[in-house]
């Protein structure tokens, strides 16, 4: 069987070396395909998980002198190459299966195979005792900034803190990386901070506190085991609080509120999967259950108001859940999500980016909203990190 096989046959040679000659050409035509007809790149096997950005390729002596030059182009023909997807696939496959090796950056596996982002375990175990009250002495004069605008306005201002993976399942996780900051610290942190932020009347909706009380409630985790965000019932009890608050802000309900009922599915799907499609193997581990939502509205949406009310959410990942809920179960059909502000918008039904790479102009609709939906995860509270909140506050503070 393997003479057959040989590469000593003139046909099988010829079939190889015919094989080699076409790799480069197929990587030049991917080159020029992703500059003209991105849909035609040729690739063999699945296409890889995760976002990736083209370096820049800029042809200067300072890039060729730092090396920049030869690395992004060496990086352009490498990922051009039609067979990298199967390659990489093939050697994630050995590693994950043989090894129990995780070749994904930043991914963290913990007990009962759940996965998180190595930035939110580092968060969560470098909290300090009084860090809550310190971020909060940051936020505070932001916040009341952008608050006191929107409310000049006659328009309603919330700040919605979100909970992490880490802060709600820390069991799965603290074994497995060092973890120095104590039990206290990790717990004390949201309640101090959100706390400081009552007492000086800023409009806060704690979803975080809420879904780490929630913890046992139902017959499955908030967080699924193989994503880093909250589940479809962890949004939608979150989105009930953030309506019940706008609502009672605005002194009647201009956003009608919901019921919802869900139904275990397999296999995971969307975000429910998100850092598990990162590992980039052929068999991912995606036998766990994850619970479906099904929203049954208080009113028709054909018959609601709030189809006109002008709605903007600026926030991190956390907001692409509770913005597709708002508009597809609360009737917010003109609500807009701003992802990290710039980033991306996102809307419409069915819910999907609307623009990339917004400018500062793009931003100016932030004044007219009539309901500003700021949200925030418990891991970047008042980060430097993340900056859409001084964006906003510099948008509002415009002449």
């Amino acid at each position: 069987m393997m003479g057959n096989l040989s590469l000593c046959r003139p046909i099988i040679r010829a079939a190889f070396c015919a094989f080699l000659a076409l790799l480069p050409l197929g990587a030049a035509w991917n080159l020029i395909a992703a500059q003209y007809f991105p849909a035609r790149a040729l690739k063999i096997g699945p296409t890889l998980g995760g976002v990736t950005y083209d370096t820049s390729v800029i042809f200067s002596w300072p890039e060729i002198r730092d090396g920049k030059f030869q690395k992004a182009v060496v990086s352009r023909v490498t990922d051009a190459m039609p067979v990298r997807p199967l390659l990489i696939r093939i050697n994630n496959e050995i590693r994950f299966h043989l090894f129990g090796e995780l070749t994904a950056p930043n991914v963290v596996r913990g007990a009962n195979g759940h996965l998180i982002e190595q930035t939110y375990l580092d968060d969560y175990c470098s909290r300090t005792e009084g860090m809550g009250a310190k971020l909060a002495a940051v936020a505070i004069p932001k916040l009341k900034d952008i608050q006191n605008f929107y409310q000049k306005h006659g328009a309603v201002f919330v700040y919605v803190v979100t909970p992490s993976k880490a802060a709600h399942l820390p069991e799965y996780f603290v074994d497995r990386v060092p973890c120095p900051s104590t039990p206290a610290a990790r717990k004390q942190l949201v309640p101090d901070y959100v706390g400081a932020l009552k007492r000086e009347g800023i409009h806060v909706v704690d979803t975080a506190s809420l879904i780490h009380s929630l913890k046992g409630t139902y017959p499955f985790d908030l967080f699924p085991q193989g994503g880093v965000h909250w589940n479809d019932v962890g949004g939608a009890r979150a989105v009930s609080a953030v309506v019940e608050e706008v609502n009672r802000l605005a002194g009647h309900e201009i956003i009608p509120p919901f019921r919802f009922t869900y139904t275990m599915s397999t296999p995971a799907k969307g975000a429910d999967r998100e850092l598990v499609d990162l590992l980039n193997v052929f068999f991912p581990p995606l036998g766990y259950q994850t619970p479906k939502v099904s929203f049954q509205p208080s009113v028709p949406c054909a018959e609601s108001p709030a189809r006109q009310l002008d709605v903007a959410v600026v926030g991190s990942s956390f907001g692409h859940l509770p913005s597709r809920i708002m508009v597809e179960a609360n009737c917010l059909e003109r609500l807009q999500f701003y992802y990290y502000a710039t980033l991306g918008r996102f809307g419409g039904t069915p819910y999907r980016e609307l623009q990339r790479n917004l400018s500062e102009n793009d931003l100016r609709a932030w004044r007219n909203a009539e309901v500003m939906i700021l949200e925030e995860n418990e891991s970047f509270m008042a980060s430097a990190k993340v900056g859409y909140v001084d964006q906003l506050r510099a948008v509002v503070k415009r002449p």
